[in-house]
């Protein structure tokens, strides 16, 4: 099987999210997604984060009606940091004889360097690497091939950030490639979202409503039922 892997704090998970994994899914032909929940992320600051519990079932809410989407709590159960190439590597040990493709943004592939052997990522998986607004693909960090592609005068990955959609791959080891996907951005952020439950704002086709009412229910980012419902009927009318 072709099975994609989409990590993240998921702080909330939002339509976003869903969008790029039906994007990456169609265009790479892959079967199925797991969708894997940081514990506790070594770039990120605690503070602010709700605990993994509470991203967890948003994850698992947000997935309801799509087969081809499957939670994974590998990192949550794991205790301590959460790091990508431990991840990888217990990923292929319990899917053998299957190709695993970690999916990862251009936002988040340019901090690349500064992860747990980031060399040894690559031999662990292919990656697909995801336009992100403000973050080019030629303005990627030179890592490994990438360094003779990015010296061309006509670089792919120059043409690559012209098109709205396109795909270029180049080989990383004998068994694994990397996937540069061009499509076309999602608007939606997670910061933005949290900035709208704090201010009792609604968040109409920017979150899954299982997980619009978990955070309700929840009371986190600062949401609250009232205000919510307040301005979301203001929006409405």
């Amino acid at each position: 099987m072709r099975i994609g892997l989409l990590g993240g704090t998921f702080n909330p998970i939002h339509n976003g999210h869903l969008y790029i994994a039906g994007a990456v899914r169609e265009k790479l032909h892959l079967d199925r997604i797991l969708f894997i929940p940081s514990g506790t992320p070594p770039h990120k600051e605690e503070e602010g984060i709700p605990p993994a519990k509470h991203r967890l079932e948003m994850t698992r809410l947000a997935l309801l009606g799509h087969p081809e989407f499957e939670l994974c709590e590998i990192e949550v159960k794991r205790p301590g940091k959460s790091y990508s190439v431990e991840t990888l590597s217990e990923l292929k040990r319990l899917h053998p004889h299957d190709r695993l493709f970690f999916i990862i943004g251009t936002d988040a592939f340019v901090d690349l360097p500064t992860w747990r052997e980031p060399e040894r990522l690559f031999t662990l998986s292919d990656f697909i690497v995801v336009t992100r607004p403000g973050h080019p693909f030629s303005q990627l960090p030179d890592l490994g091939p990438l360094q003779k592609l990015k010296r061309s005068n006509s670089s792919p990955l120059l043409e690559l950030d012209r098109r709205k959609e396109g795909i270029v791959t180049v080989p990383l080891t004998s068994e694994t490639s990397i996937h540069f996907l061009s499509i076309s951005p999602s608007p939606i952020s997670a910061s933005e979202i949290r900035k709208r439950l704090a201010a009792g704002r609604g968040t109409k086709n920017l979150l899954p409503e299982p997980v619009a009412s978990y955070i309700i229910k929840n009371k986190l980012y600062g949401a609250s039922s009232e205000t919510f419902r307040d301005r979301s009927d203001q929006e409405r009318g």
